[in-house]
Formats: structure tokens, C-alpha cells, sequence
């Protein structure tokens, strides 16, 4: 793995998402009641992510720390009949996955120059949005069982891979219409994140062009 002195080195998101999303589909592919599989593998990837981020940056490998360790101990307590955290462990995961695309975004916007990381992160950006907006259906869900038709109410860590799917589905504007929203807020999302999708391709594409151009001249 290339050590990155001066930034965060991307490849370790990169990994730890590859990782999460194909344990996530072998998950629900051949143990669909493994629920604590998935939220295992959750935390050790996420947890091997923030291993990336530059050792200078306390602050912010403390912040997502203490989210991961929030979305991992309230994850947990939801195994018991007695304890629903759902919503706190999905918005904790939430705003981890939302700080991470801004810290990220930052970093490959404002560099002047452009290199195989930032490329890798303009990728982990878009990875980490699908992701982002698949805890979002994920948390409608439990404040709306009805929200989605393609998607039923049951634990949110057995929905997790049909999220993920739906989400990067929508994200691409593909859209092969198996599940679809069927409520406002729903559908407000859904709408926003093929939105935004679409625009991220065009603006971060020219943006690495005219960067690489920028290099080149000088």
C-alpha cells in the first residue's frame, strides 16, 4: 500500500469499501440471517478505513472514531428483543459516511496537483455516496415501513445489501424499477441522489481534467 505523507491515502477506503459491499452481497447471497456477520464487517472496515486518514489529523480520526464506536455498541444492543437502536446506530453511521465524502471531497478539490490517490479518492467519493444514501433509505425505512415497494420492514442489517443495490441503481440513473419509493420523503431522496449522481460525474470528471492540464503546462 503507497505510503502518503502529506494527505490521506485513499487506497485504505478504497479497499475497505470493495470489501464491505462483496461481503455484504456473499452475506445476503449465502447467510441472509447473519446479521452480526454484517454489522462486523461494517466496523472492521470502516475501522480500517480511518487508518488511512493522515496520522496529523487527530481530530478528525477521533470524530469518526467515536461515530463508529456509537453505530458499534448501539448495533449491538439491537440484538436483544428488548432494545430497538436502530435509528441512532444508521444515523451515527450516516453522519460518519457524510463526514468522511466532505473531508474527502475537500482534499481532492483543493489539491492543485493530481495524482493516483486523488483519483482513487474522487472514486471512494462517489462509493461513499452511494453508501451514504443507502443508510438514508435505510433510516426512512424504519421511520416508514411502507417507504419503499421492493424493500420490506424487517431488521435494517438484513435490508443492508438491497439498500446498497437500489441506491448505487439510483446513483447511476439506471433504474430497473424492482424497488422504487412510495412515499414523498422517499422519493424526494431517490430524486436528489440521481440528481446529484449525475452532476458529480461531469463537475469531478472536468475537474481532474483541467487539473491535469494545469500540471501539464507548467
Amino acid at each position: 500500500m503507497a505510503r502518503v505523507s502529506k494527505d490521506d491515502n485513499f487506497y485504505f477506503l478504497f479497499c475497505a469499501l470493495l470489501v464491505l459491499f462483496f461481503g455484504c452481497a456473499l452475506a445476503q447471497q449465502f447467510y441472509p440471517q447473519g446479521q452480526e456477520v454484517i454489522l462486523t464487517l461494517i466496523v472492521v472496515t470502516l475501522a480500517f478505513s480511518i487508518a488511512g486518514i493522515n496520522q496529523g489529523r487527530a481530530l478528525y480520526r477521533s470524530w469518526y472514531g467515536m461515530l463508529l464506536i456509537t453505530a458499534s455498541v448501539s448495533g449491538m444492543f439491537s440484538f436483544w428483543d428488548n432494545y430497538n437502536f436502530s435509528v441512532i446506530t444508521l444515523s451515527a453511521l450516516l453522519v460518519f459516511l457524510v463526514s468522511h465524502i466532505i473531508s474527502a471531497f475537500n482534499q481532492v478539490v483543493t489539491n492543485k496537483g493530481i495524482t493516483t490517490n486523488h483519483i482513487v479518492g474522487s472514486i471512494c467519493i462517489y462509493l461513499l455516496m452511494g453508501m451514504a444514501w443507502a443508510t438514508m433509505y435505510l433510516l426512512i425505512l424504519e421511520l416508514f415501513p411502507n417507504a419503499f415497494v421492493g424493500l420490506e420492514a424487517k431488521p435494517w442489517l438484513s435490508n443492508l445489501f438491497s439498500a446498497l443495490y437500489f441506491s448505487f441503481i439510483t446513483l447511476t440513473t439506471v433504474g430497473y424499477g424492482d424497488i422504487s419509493p412510495a412515499v414523498p420523503v422517499a422519493q424526494f431522496f431517490v430524486f436528489m441522489e440521481s440528481i446529484i449522481g449525475s452532476f458529480y460525474i461531469a463537475i469531478m470528471v472536468a475537474s481532474l481534467v483541467s487539473m491535469r492540464l494545469a500540471q501539464v503546462d507548467k
